[in-house]
């Protein structure tokens, strides 16, 4: 984002020094990276007053022109609550006839130290310890073994943490027509098959998601925002494995009923007749997913 004008900068300058105890570090850093502060501009520095607070954040202030940039606080760095200095050179440091000359010196390693900390916490940003923080994502995802119940229970759960998951694994039965037979070209070796078709059974996953009502608490329908979920996030992971999948959405109960209705009556039904409240509950379930991850993708349930 281009740089504020003169006016509008000490405004937005006043503004955060007042109200930085409020953010947390890495909300802070974006905030000034969008207004026009890079991090080469950026400098941290440990408190040194010694007391405890709630925030990290301490105070931040800015540079007068012409230098540039702003100085954060943090109650974190070699004087902070909790620091591993020894308090015997905190009492040679306080008697000497000029400590200001010594913190000024010690900055500096507060400085790199508390980089340091930011870059192993939010290893995702540019200048992190990985060259491409995506790639590495992807190779460690890929070392995890999504063949297996526990993991794909896992995966989906952290996408769909307000909803109850199950997933169970099932044998599926598919066709192939690359064993037939074909003049001059096949082996008689028993890979071919008499016929145009070979019936074999893969072994993949079936995905059932429980919820209690038709809509979510914003009255938004439950199968477009998973199936939109779903598509955006979760089968882009999974398209390299090429897992046979079946996802499945069950509704509890229902919030409206439809009723048989007659010749006469305004409203259509769908095929003259809707689902009929009962008694007891009677769950509805839905398939919003059917085939193999990055091959087919056939959405049902629309």
């Amino acid at each position: 984002m281009a740089a504020l004008g003169g006016h509008e900068r000490a405004a937005f300058e006043r503004r955060l020094a007042r109200e930085a105890r409020r953010f947390d570090l890495r909300p802070l850093l974006e905030v000034l990276s969008e207004n026009g502060y890079e991090r080469d501009d950026i400098l941290f520095e440990g408190a040194r007053d010694g007391s405890s607070s709630p925030s990290l954040i301490e105070a931040i202030r800015f540079r007068e022109p012409p230098a540039r940039g702003a100085v954060i606080t943090l109650n974190l760095g070699l004087f902070s609550d909790g620091t591993l200095l020894p308090s015997y050179f905190l009492e040679v440091i306080e008697s000497s006839p000029d400590p200001d000359r010594f913190y000024d010196f010690i900055r500096f390693f507060e400085h790199r130290l508390i980089e340091g900390y930011i870059r192993a916490v939010y290893p995702e940003d540019a200048g992190g310890p990985f060259g491409d923080y995506d790639r590495t994502l992807i190779s460690c995802f890929r070392m995890l073994g999504i063949g297996s119940v526990s993991t794909l229970q896992w995966l989906w759960q952290l996408y769909f943490p307000e909803l109850r998951l199950r997933v169970t694994r099932r044998a599926f039965a598919s066709e192939t027509a690359s064993h037939a037979f074909r003049t001059g070209e096949s082996r008689l070796d028993g890979t071919g098959i008499i016929g145009r078709v070979y019936p074999w059974e893969a072994t993949g996953f079936i995905v059932d998601i429980l919820v209690e009502d038709e809509t979510d608490e914003n009255g938004r329908p439950w199968p477009g925002l998973v199936r939109a979920r779903m598509s955006e996030r979760l089968l882009p992971l999974l398209a390299p494995f090429r897992i046979p999948l079946l996802v499945r959405l069950t509704v509890l109960y229902h919030a409206s009923w439809a009723r048989v209705q007659a010749s006469s009556g305004d409203a259509h039904g769908h095929l003259g007749y809707e689902r009929l409240r009962d008694k007891a509950a009677s769950p509805h379930t839905m398939v919003l997913y059917r085939g193999v991850t990055g091959e087919r993708q056939t959405r049902e349930g629309a």
